[in-house]
């Protein structure tokens, strides 16, 4: 399943660092995306469940997240991309640099978000979701993720 991209959404040229620490706080393998100059994701990593990886990158870089499986964006700061800030608003107490954590998590959903989720990883296939005994329009919705 392809991970929707706004295509105004890309890397730019910047000369200010950011170093971020990505923490996976799912029990899912995410796949990490950075935002190229093109509006390209490029995969950067799989982050196994609880794992975490150490990025360099710079303020204007964005950043995405996906469930591996599922296809369903993750969020970061309950939102779907993850702009860096500066290096130097992560100073420690000693006066040292630090690297800001940053933890990927499940986006805060509706009880019917969430029924549809479950529904499409019970049923992949879109003639399966058609013999289902759920609301045309809601079967409608599920066929948009499938195809």
């Amino acid at each position: 399943m392809a991970m929707d991209q706004d295509q105004e959404l890309k890397s730019e040229h910047s000369e200010i660092r950011s170093f971020v620490k990505f923490v996976n706080t799912t029990l899912r393998a995410v796949d990490v995306f950075w935002v190229n100059y093109s509006a390209k994701l490029i995969h950067y990593t799989t982050l196994e469940p609880t794992a975490h990886c150490m990025v360099n990158t710079y303020v204007t870089h964005p950043w995405m997240f996906q469930d591996k499986v599922s296809g369903e964006r993750m969020h970061v700061r309950h939102n779907q991309v993850f702009m860096p800030e500066p290096w130097y608003t992560n100073i420690d107490g000693d006066g040292r640099l630090a690297r800001k954590e940053i933890t990927v998590h499940f986006p805060v959903r509706t009880l019917r978000e969430n029924c549809l989720w479950r529904i499409l990883s019970m049923a992949r296939e879109e003639d399966t979701l058609r013999e289902l005994e759920i609301p045309k329009v809601n079967a409608l919705q599920l066929m948009q993720f499938v195809l």
